[in-house]
């Protein structure tokens, strides 16, 4: 995890970067949104597929983030164990101009033509498919998709950004 996401959290990012349980990221989520993202998250990583989840997390007891974050879970042919990854967005300013739509909780479909999204689920599931080939942590194909990954997200969220400030204009 990088600074940002793991600011949006309240945890160290040296510790973030070490890597952490999944529980360390839902203790931080607002305890009226825990529930449910508990909830999907024990759905999508029983059955699999892709996600798209937004909650609202305190980083601290005086700060409220909104968050998105989208991803795959896929069970792995020869372990049979559930990995999952994904992409995680700081949406707050959208949702506090209320540009943003209401909360997400759904099973993202295929959107057609090229899309930043559909960029991002393919780049999720190349990194499944690396997994499945059973590369090491910090293998040369391993730390290329993750930045791919990483870039996605950056450019989703600069993507977002844009369509903001273009929509103050026009208003």
């Amino acid at each position: 995890m990088d600074g940002t996401i793991a600011a949006l959290f309240g945890i160290d990012p040296h510790e973030a970067a070490i890597g952490l349980p999944l529980a360390r990221y839902v203790d931080a989520v607002v305890p009226e949104d825990r529930t449910a993202l508990e909830e999907k998250l024990t759905q999508v990583r029983t059955l699999g597929g892709m996600y798209v989840i937004e909650f609202r997390t305190r980083p601290t007891p005086t700060d409220l983030c909104w968050v998105l974050a989208r991803g795959r879970y896929e069970r792995n042919q020869s372990t049979g164990a559930m990995t999952g990854r994904g992409i995680i967005i700081d949406i707050t300013e959208s949702k506090m101009d209320g540009q943003a739509e209401d909360r997400a909780l759904f099973f993202a479909p295929r959107a057609e033509g090229p899309s930043l999204n559909h960029v991002a689920a393919l780049t999720l599931e190349a990194r499944q498919e690396i997994d499945d080939l059973g590369e090491k942590e910090g293998s040369p194909l391993r730390r290329a998709v993750d930045a791919l990954l990483w870039a996605v997200g950056r450019a989703i969220t600069a993507a977002q950004d844009g369509l903001k400030r273009s929509r103050r204009t026009i208003n």
